[in-house]
């Protein structure tokens, strides 16, 4: 971690114009499903988004001297066979990356998880050419659990999508 704080907290829609532009960051850079010409371009959408997380789903936001500097959203199952999981995307802005504040953001999402009654395995799907995300996810006990081959076709090239699990709560 770097010798900056970290906080860690609940997002609001007025993070709407730094969320969006770390989501836009992400994207011209190549990672997400998306192509940056898919991501809307509305604050009013982005802060809606973020206003319709409500317990136990929820949306983290990371701050260093008042910057977002990044965020994690985590959404539930939405079928009620598949609420006893949820997944999660997370996003670092790059000038801040490598300092701790995507770990302390999935810890915090873990601590959360911990503390929701019915939540026992929290699920992500990451690009195979991110092996900076996998380590970090390895290293804080998520494991693969498989691989979806040619899933993503961008920029003229095929990526794999690996699919990664924490079980909270064995069963």
């Amino acid at each position: 971690m770097t010798s900056k704080r970290c906080l860690i907290r609940k997002g609001k829609p007025e993070d709407a114009p730094h969320t969006m532009a770390l989501a836009k960051e992400m994207l011209s850079e190549g990672y997400g499903l998306k192509h940056l010409s898919e991501f809307h371009d509305s604050l009013e959408k982005e802060k809606a988004w973020i206003s319709r997380y409500e317990d136990p789903e929820f949306f983290l936001v990371a701050e260093m001297d008042d910057d977002v500097v990044g965020f994690l959203n985590f959404d539930l199952g939405a079928l009620s066979s598949t609420r006893h999981q949820g997944t999660f995307g997370v996003n670092v802005k790059r000038g801040a990356r490598n300092k701790g504040i995507g770990r302390e953001l999935v810890k915090a999402m873990t601590a959360r998880c911990l503390r929701i009654e019915g939540i026992d395995i929290i699920r992500l799907h990451v690009m195979e050419s991110n092996a900076r995300a996998i380590h970090l996810y390895e290293d804080l006990g998520f494991q693969k659990e498989g691989r979806f081959k040619d899933y993503i076709r961008k920029n003229g090239r095929s990526e794999n999508l690996i699919h990664m699990a924490l079980h909270l709560r064995s069963k």
